[in-house]
């Protein structure tokens, strides 16, 4: 394969010679929270295009970024996910997302596209953990055929692909307009369909507005 280099000996030119290209990291940021089928890529990252992104997903391979894995049946699909050395570039990226944050705008855009995986990933971002001090509460969050939750237990969040055993909230509707109202500017589009809007208000207050 051959590949644009800025032939500098350095290793962010390096770095940058492997996933500066366009669309590379935010694959990566797709894949930071679990396996993701081709098309759960293609609907995650609108505007890609089915040629850019089979493209870049060869190039991902041949840099040891990801992998292909046959989930076991049921489910039986082909699924990308990252290499312990594509796991490597969690830290840097999260904390590329962090310098980001600066940049935001509350309430999101209106022609902004918001994913279950941007949502999980602002949810990580945005959480604080003095404020979720003492807390312990799970909320799985549905949005269309994605499901998630996150799962608060004193000062720490995990955020988790699919339902959760026992949760305490459960949300179903518009992720962007669930991250709007995390986020300090409340919104129409999601409904509790189980716990109570103090249970829900108390899980966004875990939350820090930008």
């Amino acid at each position: 394969m051959t590949r644009r280099s800025y032939h500098q000996y350095c290793p962010t030119a390096y770095s940058l010679d492997v996933v500066g290209e366009r669309w590379t990291l935010l694959i990566v940021r797709e894949l930071l929270f679990g396996p993701r089928r081709y098309t759960d890529l293609l609907n995650g990252l609108p505007g890609i295009g089915t040629n850019l992104l089979a493209k870049r997903l060869r190039e991902m391979e041949q840099a040891d970024i990801i992998h292909q894995r046959t989930l076991p049946p049921p489910a039986s699909s082909t699924v990308y996910e990252l290499t312990e050395r594509g796991r490597g570039l969690e830290e840097p990226l999260l904390s590329l997302a962090r310098w980001g944050m600066a940049y935001l705008q509350v309430p999101p855009p209106e022609d902004h596209f918001v994913g279950i995986v941007q949502g999980m990933e602002m949810l990580q971002l945005l959480f604080d953990p003095a404020a979720a001090a003492g807390m312990r509460l799970t909320c799985e969050i549905h949005a269309g055929q994605d499901v998630f939750y996150a799962a608060v237990d004193n000062g720490a969040i995990q955020l988790v692909p699919g339902p959760a055993a026992r949760p305490d909230l459960v949300i179903h509707g518009n992720i962007k307009a669930i991250i709007q109202h995390v986020m300090g500017a409340p919104a129409d589009g999601f409904t509790i369909e189980t716990g109570d809007a103090a249970t829900f208000e108390r899980f966004t207050s875990a939350f820090r507005t930008p």
